[in-house]
Order: structure tokens, then C-alpha cells, then sequence
């Protein structure tokens, strides 16, 4: 049987990245966050310069990960999951916290 993919969503600053850190390291499952691994491999198309950031080419972050997804459990850490293909998951959390907590975690950022 082919182990499980997580998908961690959420607003910035909910803690999918303390959470699926935690799990990759109690569980074995590899850990991935894709701005990480948008930055890395530089899986932009352009940038948005009203919001001074680079703009996620999610075509190729998909292309990124397809075999990795494949073989199996992977968690996936990303603040947004519509242009995720729906068989890569197994379960899908969507993480949320009070907004005075998510305002204070923020402000320190």
C-alpha cells in the first residue's frame, strides 16, 4: 500500500509549516513547502510588482512534483490548493487560528 499525501493549507501564519515539519519528522514522509521549492528551483512567471513578489508558475510546480506525488507520502505545505491535482491527496487539513493570535505571529514576521 502507498503511503499517504498531506496536504497543509491555510493563511500565512497558522503553523502548517511547525505542523508538517512535526508530522515528516514522527511520521518518515518527506516534507515539502513550495515557496521553498518554487524559490529553489525558480518556478516563477514573473512578478507582481503591486505586491512586490514573485508570481508562482504553478504549471511547473506541478511538473515539480508530479513523481514525487506518485510514489507517495509526501506532506505539502501551501497557503493555497486550487491548482493542486485532487488524486495527490490522501487527506487535505485546512489549519485556521483565532485572528488576534494570526495578528500577533505576523507582526513578529
Amino acid at each position: 500500500m502507498q503511503q499517504p499525501n498531506i496536504l497543509l493549507t491555510g493563511t500565512p501564519g497558522v503553523g502548517k509549516t511547525t505542523l508538517g515539519k512535526e508530522l515528516a519528522s514522527r511520521s518518515g514522509l518527506k516534507y515539502i513547502n513550495v515557496g521553498d521549492l518554487a524559490k529553489e528551483g525558480q518556478l516563477y512567471d514573473g512578478y507582481d510588482e503591486e505586491y512586490g513578489c514573485p508570481i508562482l508558475d504553478e504549471d511547473r510546480v506541478v511538473d515539480e512534483l508530479e513523481n514525487q506525488m506518485k510514489e507517495g507520502g509526501v506532506i505539502i505545505d501551501y497557503h493555497g490548493c486550487d491548482f493542486f491535482p485532487e488524486r495527490w491527496f490522501h487527506i487535505v487539513f485546512v489549519l485556521r487560528t483565532d485572528n488576534s493570535v494570526l495578528y500577533k505571529r505576523l507582526e513578529t514576521r
